[in-house]
């Protein structure tokens, strides 16, 4: 059967894109995804359920190329939900300034103004000042009240507020950006990912048809038209035919698939053997992704910590170009989750991460098998503005854990930190040695008015040069934003559906 619009990948837009398209009974949607569908969310099993960032069988278990020949797990989510289903539950739109350089970049119809509906639509924020916020939205919004903030969150917030960053008890409200707690996709203590939000209450529509466990390979072609896409099933190889095909994959899947379909870097699929159906330069290109440095100290006995406040408070400036995320007393195997701290105690982290990086990675084939991981090489720290950056932060991350705020709370700062701080080439050997991923990755098959060097849809997701395509992931952004990128995904799965459903093509 031929559909009317197939979508592939089932996370943070692809979930919200079917959803939204099957609302009008008249198409026909096939969603299509890699992982398994555990079905309702009481059937999710609990590592899924657990609002904490996971590395769960439900993974593609591929890694990254971080900085020089340092290759560290880049937990991707392969389950019905996608990555919302293992991330962090962080729930925190973008600056006003994020959105501004998007417009710069050539997406008017990207702007503060232009987003914000979507980002009101996707919401149910019960807290949140009715002018910025939606009510009656499937994606439920928790932050911690002040009453209820903790002596390490306060003590956070007390020293931000020292060094210049206004205390807000909402970062979803543009009108202050600063340090305040983190909101949350979280209902009743349990992950609200795109499959419980949106899914879910669109199953029993007749004209969605979910399929898991279906790895796609490429898509098909009549002419410059795409008519539906091939995939590796239980069946063996199956084609699905439809009148238009979304992509939403994520930045580092969405890229592999065009690749192998032909559109990408014409001499880098000559070199494959595949065929080339678009010379598009751009695909898998302009990679970027949150990285910095964890700033660590063991706490002092006895202070008191919710050991569910994860990742607790943040804070972030359209002045300055890094991120600080707190991670409170927290153990130190959890963190090593990410980082390896050698510490036994608990800790206090501050995560001092580049929030508008400059260096520039990208995302390549090391085969034309789809079941054979892509190369991503994200090259960290390369460009000397995020030397700068990385080496600035660090410091002042550090001279927060001696503040007279949180300097009281702290037993000891990480010897080896401290060590180099003063020293700007150890502190940059130090922070290219242990900086990590954000597990944000965007830009890769970025949107501009009019095809370049590193562009490879329009502003409404439509791969230029090709008809019947288009694009609904992380990989549109042209620049990365400064907070995790889960609700800006979401919010661009809302844009581009609205736009599928405005157009014929």
């Amino acid at each position: 059967m031929a559909y009317d619009e197939i979508v592939v990948g089932s996370g943070a837009g692809g979930a919200v894109v079917a959803a939204r398209l099957s609302e009008d009974g008249t198409r026909s949607v096939l969603l299509l995804e890699a992982g398994p569908d555990f079905g309702s969310v009481d059937a999710i099993p609990e590592p899924l359920r657990d609002p904490f960032v996971n590395f769960t069988d439900a993974d593609w278990g591929w890694t990254a190329t971080m900085t020089g020949d340092r290759v560290l797990p880049y937990p991707r989510g392969r389950v019905l939900g996608g990555s919302t289903a293992v991330n962090a539950v962080v729930a925190m739109r973008p600056t006003p300034g994020d959105l501004d350089r998007w417009v710069q970049a050539g997406a008017p119809d990207w702007s503060l103004d232009a987003c914000l509906p979507y980002f009101q639509r996707l919401e149910s924020d019960p807290a949140g000042d009715r002018a910025v916020h939606g009510t009656d939205g499937p994606i439920p919004i928790r932050r911690q009240p002040r009453e209820s903030w903790q002596p390490i969150t306060t003590a956070f917030a007390e020293e931000m507020a020292a060094t210049g960053h206004p205390v807000t008890e909402d970062h979803n409200d543009h009108r202050v950006v600063g340090a305040g707690p983190t909101a949350h996709n979280v209902r009743d203590g349990v992950r609200w990912s795109t499959a419980s939000a949106y899914l879910e209450p669109a199953r029993s529509r007749p004209n969605l048809t979910i399929r898991a466990g279906v790895l796609v390979d490429r898509l098909l072609f009549d002419g410059n038209r795409v008519v539906g896409v091939e995939a590796v099933t239980d069946q063996g190889t199956e084609r699905f035919e439809g009148a238009r095909v979304t992509l939403a994959a994520g930045a580092v899947a969405t890229p592999p698939i065009l690749l192998r379909s032909g559109i990408g870097p014409a001499d880098a699929l000559r070199g494959l053997g595949i065929d080339v159906v678009l010379d598009a330069p751009g695909v898998g290109r302009n990679l970027q992704d949150h990285t910095g440095v964890f700033v660590t100290a063991v706490a002092r006995p006895g202070i008191e910590q919710d050991p569910d406040n994860y990742f607790a408070f943040y804070c972030r400036s359209d002045d300055e170009p890094w991120v600080f995320a707190l991670l409170a007393l927290y153990s130190p195997q959890a963190l090593g989750s990410f980082y390896g701290d050698p510490s036994s105690d608990p800790v206090i982290a501050i995560s001092s991460a580049l929030g508008r990086p400059h260096s520039r990675g990208e995302v390549t084939l090391a085969s034309r098998d789809p079941r054979v991981q892509p190369r991503i090489d994200m090259r960290f720290l390369t460009h000397p503005q995020d030397q700068a950056d990385v080496i600035a932060g660090a410091r002042v991350a550090h001279a927060a854990l001696q503040g007279a705020h949180l300097g009281p709370l702290v037993k000891e700062i990480s010897p080896a930190l401290t060590a180099v701080i003063d020293d700007d080439a150890a502190l940059l050997a130090y922070a290219q040695s242990a900086c990590g991923s954000g597990f944000h990755p965007v830009g890769t098959a970025r949107m501009g008015a009019e095809p370049g060097p590193d562009v490879v849809t329009d502003t409404d997701g439509r791969v230029f040069g090709v008809d019947g395509l288009r694009i609904a992931d992380a990989s549109l952004m042209p620049f990365q934003v400064s907070s995790p990128t889960n609700l800006t995904c979401i919010m661009i799965g809302e844009k581009i559906a609205d736009a599928l459903l405005r157009s014929a093509d």
